[in-house]
Order: structure tokens, then sequence, then C-alpha cells
């Protein structure tokens, strides 16, 4: 995950990631035509700004940030959203399009004020990249904000997981008005060519796609949600390791993995447990491979308490990119938990909900 989305810097605090997609459509983009290259660090911009107020407003409300993560699409804020308030998420949400819709005001306003020439142009793709920007979030369509924000309107009488249907319901019918649209346009429009109609709708359809998946995974894991309101992750720990001494050696994982058959190999340094994870290749080559410190081929897991819920859990492993982490009881470890297997379990729970509520029906 990390080389997907190579690291820039850290603004206010927040790590910024500029996924490789954006940075192969800037190269390709540098390469057509200067202009459309600097389009796109312009969009970087809006979009930078536009994930930024989101990312303030959950770090003044004391909610978590991991990093921000721009794509061609627009940006992703990787905050911890579970078991917030909805009034609280509303605000998270909507903070992203005022901030775009009060940076195209500021624009449009400068541009009234700019003497005719390039960074007139300019400024006047600002606003309208910025209005742009706030429209298309601000509609209610998941995974976008506006999305978001009619959920924790609709919370205010429905529980979490009707809220989430009607909100889907409402995103998928708006994103085939939004195909039909698009076919609508293109039929019409004349002064197009054919070349560039078959983009703007493979474009579009692009866009679709990416916009229903969202609402499916929207709509998944508020069903994960519900049926597993009850377990904790407790529930989901394996003793399926081997952990080591503080200061293990080569010889210590070799013998961990060939004699005791572990896969995970696990040691505590300090107050952390480590994950033996990257084991070079050409290590029996290496002359000095008795002297290679393990910490240094390793990484700290992320610790839960074991009363965590399971589903709060798994979003944030899934969020994080990671398959391994610590389970603690009162700040000791006790066990850790596999993505894999929190999945597996969260399936065969809501499967024998499921099939108990038919039986009771019957």
């Amino acid at each position: 995950m990390a080389n997907a989305s190579p690291y820039i810097g850290r603004v206010y605090g927040v790590p910024i990631e500029l996924h490789w997609t954006f940075i192969l459509m800037m190269l390709f983009a540098l390469v057509i035509s200067l202009n459309l290259f600097i389009i796109f660090v312009l969009l970087f911009i809006c979009v930078l700004l536009h994930e930024l107020a989101h990312s303030v407003t959950a770090i003044r409300n004391g909610i978590e940030v991991k990093k921000i993560i721009l794509y061609p699409l627009g940006g992703g804020s990787m905050i911890d959203m579970d078991d917030i308030p909805p009034k609280l998420e509303f605000r998270i949400a909507i903070a992203g399009p005022i901030s775009s819709f009060l940076l195209g005001f500021i624009f449009g306003i400068a541009v009234i004020f700019t003497p005719a020439g390039t960074l007139e142009l300019f400024i006047q793709l600002l606003f309208i990249l910025n209005i742009l920007l706030a429209v298309f979030n601000i509609l209610p369509w998941f995974p976008l904000d506006g999305g978001r924000v009619l959920r924790s309107y609709l919370e205010k009488k429905r529980n979490f997981l009707s809220a989430t249907k009607l909100t889907v319901n409402i995103s998928n019918a708006i994103i085939v008005l939004f195909i039909i649209g698009t076919l609508a346009f293109v039929a019409v429009e004349s002064s197009y060519s054919l070349l560039y109609k078959e983009f703007i709708v493979l474009w579009d359809v692009f866009i679709a796609i990416f916009l229903y998946g969202g609402a499916k995974a929207e709509l998944q894991g508020a069903y994960i949600r519900e049926y597993t309101k009850d377990m904790k992750i407790s529930s989901a720990i394996s003793k399926d390791y081997v952990m080591l001494g503080s200061r293990p050696t080569l010889y210590d994982v070799y013998y961990a993995i060939i004699k005791k058959h572990k896969h995970i190999v696990l040691f505590k340094y300090g107050m952390k447990v480590y994950l033996v994870s990257r084991i070079p290749r050409n290590i029996l080559s290496n002359p000095n491979a008795k002297n290679i410190e393990i910490e240094k081929l390793s990484i700290p897991l992320e610790e839960f308490d074991r009363n965590e819920p399971i589903s709060s859990v798994l979003s944030k492993m899934q969020t994080d990119g990671v398959g391994i982490a610590a389970i603690t009881r009162s700040g000791r470890f006790i066990g850790i938990v596999q993505a894999q297997h929190i999945e597996s379990l969260i399936s065969l729970h809501m499967a024998h909900n499921r099939g108990s509520a038919k039986n009771i029906n019957k």
C-alpha cells in the first residue's frame, strides 16, 4: 500500500500521499501539454485543500486522521469514523464542499479584479475547479461527502443500517441519471468529435463504476456493523504465533519457523510487539547475516483492546492496510488477530444469524 501511495509531505500534522495513478496522469499530461499539466497541478491543490478541511475539522473534534491520499478522481482522508455521532459525521463531511465553495467564491471575486491575461485564465480555472469539486462532492451519492451528509441527516429518525440503505438507493438512482444524462448529452451535442464523445462516455462510466462500488462497500459495512454489534474482537484472538525474546537473532527466527512450524514470529521490544516480516531473499549469500538486526526486518503491530467491536477493528485494519494486529487487555498483550480470519468469522456469524432468522420465520 505504501508503494502505491508515495509520501510527499505533512500538513497540519497529517501525512500526505499521492497515489501512483495521480502521478502517472500528471506525467502523461506533461507529455501531451504543459497547460494540461498545470491544470492537474491546480487540481492537486484544490483537492488537497478540500481534504484538509475534512482532516482539520476531524482533528479539532478529537478524531484521529491517519493520512490523506490524493487520487485522480479526488482525495481520501483516512479518518477513524467508527462510532462517531451523526452530528459530528455531518460536520466532517460537509467541511470539504464548504471549503471548495468558499475557495471558488474567493477566486471568482479575484477574477473580476485581475487584468486580462495568463494569470486571469489560471484564477478563472481555479474558480471553475473548486465549484465543480464542491458540486460533485455535495451530491448525495456514496462514497463521496454528499452521501455521508445525507446519511447523517437521515440518522435523526432512522438507525445506521436503515439510513445507509436509503442513501445507497438514492446514490444508485443518481448514478443511473448521471449515465442517462451523459448519453443524452453526447447524442444531442454536435460540436464535439466522435472520439471526444467516446472519451466522455468512457470517463463517466468509469466514474459511475467507482461510485457504485463505493456505495456497495458502504452498504456492506453497514450490514457488518449491524449484525456484529454484539461481537468483540476478543472472539477472533489467535494463538497461532511464536513469541521470541526481546532481542532475537536470525537463528531464533529460523528455529521458530523451521522447528516450531510457525509462520508468524513476534517479539517484544520496549512497550511494543513487533512482527518479523521482511526477511531478505538474498540473506543466505550475505556474509554478515548473523549480525543482522531483526528490529530492522520487523514492523510494530497496531494494538486494540479486547473489548473493541470486531467490525470497528476490521475497518481500521483495512483502512491502514494491515493484515495482523495485537490484542491487549489492560495494556498487556494477550494475542493476535488476522484480517482474513476476522472476515471469515464475520461471514459465518452473519450467515448463521440470517439462517436462524429464516428458521424462526418458518
